[in-house]
Protein backbone atom coordinates (compact mmCIF):
# COMPACT_ATOMS: atom_id res chain seq x y z
CA UNK A 1 0.00 0.00 0.00
CA UNK A 2 1.26 3.61 -0.56
CA UNK A 3 -0.08 6.76 0.98
CA UNK A 4 1.03 10.22 -0.42
CA UNK A 5 1.44 12.72 2.44
CA UNK A 6 1.75 15.44 0.20
CA UNK A 7 -2.17 15.31 -0.66
CA UNK A 8 -3.21 15.08 2.97
CA UNK A 9 -5.06 17.84 3.87
CA UNK A 10 -3.54 19.76 6.91
CA UNK A 11 -7.48 20.67 8.62
CA UNK A 12 -7.73 16.56 8.95
CA UNK A 13 -4.31 16.02 10.85
CA UNK A 14 -5.74 16.23 14.69
CA UNK A 15 -3.53 15.37 17.50
CA UNK A 16 -4.15 12.80 20.30
CA UNK A 17 -3.40 12.66 23.78
CA UNK A 18 -0.06 10.73 23.03
CA UNK A 19 0.99 13.74 21.17
CA UNK A 20 0.98 11.80 17.96
CA UNK A 21 -0.20 13.55 14.89
CA UNK A 22 -3.05 10.75 13.14
CA UNK A 23 -5.16 11.24 10.09
CA UNK A 24 -8.87 9.13 9.49
CA UNK A 25 -8.85 6.82 6.40
CA UNK A 26 -11.32 5.14 4.48
CA UNK A 27 -10.32 2.54 2.25
CA UNK A 28 -12.50 1.49 -0.97
CA UNK A 29 -12.27 -2.17 -2.34
CA UNK A 30 -12.81 -2.69 -6.15
CA UNK A 31 -14.19 -5.52 -8.28
CA UNK A 32 -11.55 -8.32 -8.59
CA UNK A 33 -9.76 -7.89 -12.22
CA UNK A 34 -11.70 -4.39 -12.97
CA UNK A 35 -9.14 -3.20 -15.59
CA UNK A 36 -10.00 0.86 -14.44
CA UNK A 37 -8.28 0.73 -11.17
CA UNK A 38 -4.37 0.14 -12.23
CA UNK A 39 -3.98 -2.65 -10.79
CA UNK A 40 -4.71 -2.03 -7.48
CA UNK A 41 -7.30 -4.04 -5.07
CA UNK A 42 -8.89 -1.22 -3.71
CA UNK A 43 -7.90 3.11 -2.86
CA UNK A 44 -7.36 5.19 0.58
CA UNK A 45 -9.20 8.10 1.16
CA UNK A 46 -9.55 10.64 3.64
CA UNK A 47 -12.20 10.22 5.53
CA UNK A 48 -15.36 12.91 5.59
CA UNK A 49 -17.63 13.67 8.00
CA UNK A 50 -20.76 13.45 7.77
CA UNK A 51 -21.70 16.70 7.11
CA UNK A 52 -19.00 16.76 4.02
CA UNK A 53 -20.99 13.64 2.54
CA UNK A 54 -23.94 16.08 2.74
CA UNK A 55 -22.56 18.79 1.20
CA UNK A 56 -21.20 16.43 -1.26
CA UNK A 57 -17.84 17.77 -0.76
CA UNK A 58 -15.46 15.67 -3.35
CA UNK A 59 -13.12 12.67 -1.69
CA UNK A 60 -9.60 13.10 -1.65
CA UNK A 61 -7.81 9.86 -2.74
CA UNK A 62 -4.40 9.64 -0.90
CA UNK A 63 -3.40 6.22 -2.43
CA UNK A 64 -4.02 2.19 -3.18
CA UNK A 65 -2.84 -0.91 -2.73
CA UNK A 66 -2.32 -4.77 -3.65
CA UNK A 67 -4.14 -7.42 -1.61
CA UNK A 68 -1.56 -10.22 -0.98
CA UNK A 69 -2.83 -13.79 -0.51
CA UNK A 70 -0.27 -15.47 1.58
CA UNK A 71 -1.53 -19.24 2.22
Amino acid sequence: MNICLSDLPKDKIYTAGNNKKYISITTWDYAPGDPQYNDSDFSVSVTRTAQEKQDKKPLVFIGGGVIHNVH
